[in-house]
């Protein structure tokens, strides 16, 4: 693997001091009694409580947008960049490009992730892609493209919901017309139980091949005003029936996140009118 010079490497076998305790080499079963204990969870939520969301607009100064948002300990990071031309593009191109970057960073995990883009992130790039696309005014900017970069800082769940639910805040922020605002839940199924906005911990549960039963993770973009699903991304093993109890409440879901998007949009724009000066 090539190795850059111009950083002080961290050692690619280092892992989480987490890996080692013994709550993490318990089996699934002791796990799963842990995280649910009847209706509640381990952090006191019950199944269809959502996390705490902070999110803000406006904070990397060299990029034309950009959004950050904490879902729980769950930080993501994203900056938008000015449209430019579509690079080794021969023909005209009647739609702008969107170019999407998805990336951990090599701390954001408890395993050590490389500086080399790996087969997850990129298709968690393209789903942000696809989730993104249909909202955004793409026939605006022809033959040019748009470059959004997700950076996630710390990973405790949900982080694909987060990037996009960002990325639609940076994008808006980013002056670039959109159709509408995007927002972004996700859910973990085990068994019979829709566990909304699972942790890391959740997750890993989610997706364990030990469940005999329903197991996987499903996130839902969604465009509030329209009604809308852009994208749906879904692991693991899901019956149809569960699938669909899981997409309601998502819905559900993204509808109370979107007064969150729209009233941070909304201060945003207020501070800088009143930043403007008086042209009179």
């Amino acid at each position: 693997m090539p190795v850059d010079y111009r950083r002080n490497n961290g050692p690619e076998s280092s892992v989480s001091y987490h890996l080692n305790t013994s709550t993490y080499l318990q089996s699934y079963e002791e796990k799963l009694k842990i995280v649910l204990q009847e209706d509640s969870r381990k952090d006191g939520r019950k199944l269809t409580d959502s996390r705490k969301i902070f999110i803000k607009s406006g904070i990397v100064g060299k990029a034309k947008g950009a959004a950050y948002i904490e879902l729980g300990a769950t930080k993501v990071i994203v900056s938008v960049f000015d449209p430019r031309e579509i690079p080794k593009q021969s023909k005209y191109s009647i739609h702008g490009e969107l170019f999407c970057d998805f990336k951990y960073s090599p701390f954001a995990c408890l395993h050590r992730k490389s500086q080399q883009t790996d087969n997850e992130e990129k298709s968690l790039a393209q789903a942000l892609k696809r989730a993104l696309e249909p909202a955004i005014c793409r026939h605006e900017f022809p033959n040019f493209q748009v470059d959004i970069f997700a950076n996630v800082l710390e990973d405790d769940g949900s982080a694909l919901a987060a990037a996009i639910t960002a990325s639609g805040l940076a994008v808006a922020d980013a002056g670039i017309p959109m159709f509408d605002i995007l927002t972004a839940t996700n859910a973990g199924i085990i068994g019979n139980q829709i566990l909304l906005d699972p942790t890391r911990q959740e997750e890993e549960l989610c997706l364990s091949t030990c469940s005999p039963n329903d197991h996987g993770i499903i996130t839902v973009a969604r465009m509030s005003t329209h009604e809308q699903i852009s994208e749906i991304w879904q692991s693991g093993c899901i019956q149809m029936k569960t699938l669909q109890e899981a997409i309601d409440c998502l819905v559900e879901a993204n509808r109370s996140v979107a007064p969150i998007i729209q009233q941070t949009l909304i201060e945003r724009v207020t501070k800088f009118i009143e930043k403007k000066p008086d042209s009179s």
